[in-house]
């Protein structure tokens, strides 16, 4: 990968979860992951990586978000962490997990936006997010649920000075509005089927890259996941819902083609 990532940009996820020990054997099979603890206050952080290099963490929801969200946060990188956390809050969002310094990478925290979703702020410092994209087993598109698509659309576009542009050639392969940062798309926003705006509470969905999508449902049923929607055939692969054992909601896609930008997000020197 090369490049550095901008302001905007999705640079992490991480699984929030009450029971770190439940998923962890899930991610480890279905995604080939390999897993190491390291100590963040009086709680373990479980990084997550590929051939040596970082791909996603999980943590215990509990003890550091306060027990709330649960489920993928996909971190946004910001110049000003203080200062994009209360930029968040005067647009309306939460504010749950408030700037914390993460020894070897850098500074986050978690917003939840006005509609329900939650996500997390970014300063890196050594570790400036994920060091692997559009992989199998890595990060490859973030992708925005919600009921309430202007309205979404327009927090994120204060918050993180967006562009829009409307679409059907997306990893749904139907319409959504593609967030882009000058002229790359960095996140999608697909309309919820609501009855009534805001039924049900906006979600940031994490994409992760399959080799064989048939293969990666045979084993998600195998490991105690359930598949949910899908497959559904998009211009960049079959990808298909699924929840891990703890309830979480992610996508498997076997990619015919890279969906974000390459990026080396390792330390320059």
């Amino acid at each position: 990968m090369s490049g550095r990532f901008q302001a905007g940009e999705a640079v992490w996820v991480e699984l929030a979860t009450p029971d770190p020990d439940k998923v962890e054997p899930f991610y480890r099979a279905l995604l080939g992951w390999t897993v190491r603890a390291e100590r963040l206050g009086a709680t373990t952080y479980r990084m997550c990586g590929i051939d040596g290099r970082d791909v996603a963490g999980i943590s215990d929801a509990a003890a550091l978000h306060a027990g709330r969200p649960r489920g993928w946060i996909v971190y946004f990188a910001v110049d000003d962490v203080s200062r994009s956390a209360s930029r968040a809050v005067q647009l309306g969002g939460e504010l749950v997990t408030p700037p914390r310094y993460l020894p070897a990478a850098g500074t986050g925290a978690v917003v939840i936006d006005p509609f329900g979703a939650a996500f997390g702020l970014y300063q890196g410092e050594s570790r400036t997010g994920v060091q692997l994209l559009n992989s199998v087993g890595a990060l490859c598109w973030n992708e925005l649920n919600t009921g309430e698509p202007a309205a979404s659309v327009s927090y994120y576009r204060s918050l993180f000075g967006y562009v829009t542009r409307r679409t059907t050639d997306t990893p749904t392969a139907r319409p959504y509005t593609l967030l882009m940062l000058g002229d790359v798309a960095v996140a999608g926003v697909l309309a919820l089927d609501n009855e009534w705006p805001n039924l049900i509470p906006a979600k940031w969905i994490t994409y992760f890259a399959v080799d064989s999508l048939d293969d990666a449902l045979r084993r998600v049923c195998a490991l105690g996941g359930t598949p949910t929607v899908g497959p559904v055939r998009s211009p960049y692969g079959r990808l298909h819902l699924v929840k891990d054992p703890g309830g979480h909601s992610l996508c498997l896609i076997q990619l015919d083609g890279g969906l974000r930008p390459g990026h080396d997000s390792s330390p320059r020197r």
